[in-house]
């Protein structure tokens, strides 16, 4: 058996009834605008923000005493600053602004039917800081650019008129004539951006990947220490796709993994451990016949070529991204009208595929849609990773994130393209400021 490159919530809090006094009726506002007409329009998008978020049907509410009417839907993050903000749909950007009006920085994009989706509000403040500084929209994001639906064009914020509410993207959607529409419909109905993040260890996801994609028997089983998983990263531009289950074993608790291998019964092992640190081979070779080894070169973050059948891998060298993208299930089931962009995807980023005929299970790591939490630290830098959301002291510190994990199902345009441009920009940390 060979390796083919593929050319290719918020914390829920008891009611607490407050004896209050009446209080006093508003002030009943007479709207000094003609309201927009309405139309019941759904269109297809892909939802312009990742992470948790809430929002209504604000379209037509006053503002400013009002005198104007409200034309878009706030999407809010509970209070957090740098979500990412994407395309809902392909389209070219026909206008930025930086930090003006009402609008803060934000940005339209017109789609081939002419049209336009607008995002407001986008961050433009010095991470961690309320303080405006940090270059806005993201980077290439500019007047003519075309993009792709997925793709990051800023983060949530709170410039312009929301510089004293809860950061949230102002998101509003115009017909081909300009006219104002409401969003809420073709929002709830829309394409989310959908993945998962493994530990950085991979110890606990690398089992339950392995064991949830590939029936007992019949096959080679690699395993690796949890503490060398890293080494796992596909150099850019070669995309290793793997018919073998690949088990990360703790060293602190061994047996675990050592127990899942046993029960994948493969007809051989290879394991991959450095020459010094014999422990590994030594603890398989106990419960397990036919194993073989391969030692890792000592060299600074090398990836491997695996070729299982005769236990021997080629090192391969580059500069490892933040993570790897792991998609497990078989490729050949993606969509035939989304083979040719996640080929694309594949030869130009870090990707290893663990084929197998059967589907891949989810929700084993760190969902792409959560976050820290309404009771965490406000003072400190927030990133999500397969541990969980890790905290740091500086927006420069930004950790290890480990495996982006994607089932065949979820290997979708929209998310491989969030995806790139995660590997490609700068980090982002989330922060609290609300």
């Amino acid at each position: 058996m060979g390796l083919t490159v593929l050319a290719l919530a918020l914390v829920a809090s008891a009611a607490v009834v407050v004896a209050t006094p009446n209080p006093a009726v508003a002030e009943e506002l007479t709207p000094q605008f003609t309201p927009v007409k309405r139309y019941n329009v759904l269109r297809r998008m892909v939802f312009p923000v990742v992470g948790v978020t809430k929002y209504w049907s604000g379209f037509g509410d006053c503002r400013d005493r009002c005198k104007r009417e409200h034309h878009g839907v706030d999407i809010l993050t509970y209070g957090y600053k740098g979500l990412p903000v994407v395309a809902a749909t392909d389209g070219t950007v026909v206008k930025v602004t930086y930090n003006e009006g009402n609008a803060g920085c934000s940005v339209r994009i017109r789609d081939k039917y002419r049209w336009e989706t607008r995002y407001m509000h986008l961050n433009n403040d010095i991470p961690g800081t309320d303080t405006v500084g940090a270059p806005c929209p993201a980077p290439g994001i500019e007047v003519g650019t075309e993009v792709v639906a997925g793709q990051i064009i800023g983060y949530v914020g709170d410039s312009g008129n929301a510089e004293n509410t809860a950061p949230h993207l102002h998101f509003e959607l115009r017909s081909r004539n300009g006219y104002p529409i409401d969003p809420y419909r073709s929002l709830k109905a829309s394409r989310k951006i959908t993945y998962e993040w493994l530990p950085t260890n991979l110890a606990q996801g690398s089992i339950a990947v392995s064991t949830g994609t590939f029936l007992p028997g019949g096959r080679t089983a690699i395993v690796v220490s949890a503490d060398d998983v890293e080494r796992l990263n596909a150099v850019e531009g070669e995309t290793y796709i793997i018919d073998s289950p690949i088990i990360a074993v703790d060293r602190g608790d061994p047996m675990i993994a050592i127990n899942a291998m046993l029960d994948l019964d493969p007809d051989h092992v290879v394991v991959f451990s450095d020459p010094d640190e014999r422990w590994l081979e030594d603890i398989v070779r106990a419960n397990a016949d036919n194993v073989h080894s391969a030692n890792f070169e000592q060299v600074e973050a090398p990836s491997l070529r695996f070729e299982p059948d005769t236990g021997e891998a080629e090192n391969l060298f580059g500069a490892p991204d933040r993570f790897t993208t792991l998609i497990a299930g078989r490729t050949d089931r993606i969509s035939r009208r989304y083979q040719a962009f996640f080929e694309q995807f594949a030869l130009e980023h870090k990707v290893i595929v663990m084929q197998s005929d059967r589907y891949a299970p989810k929700s084993i790591g760190e969902p792409s849609w959560s976050f820290p939490g309404a009771d965490a630290d406000d003072t400190v830098f927030w990133w999500p990773t397969g541990d969980g959301w890790t905290a740091t002291d500086s927006p420069d510190d930004v950790p290890y994130t480990g495996f982006a994990y994607l089932t065949e199902r979820r290997a979708l345009p929209w998310t491989l393209t969030f995806l790139a441009d995660l590997a490609e920009l700068p980090a982002m940390p989330v922060w609290r400021s609300w």
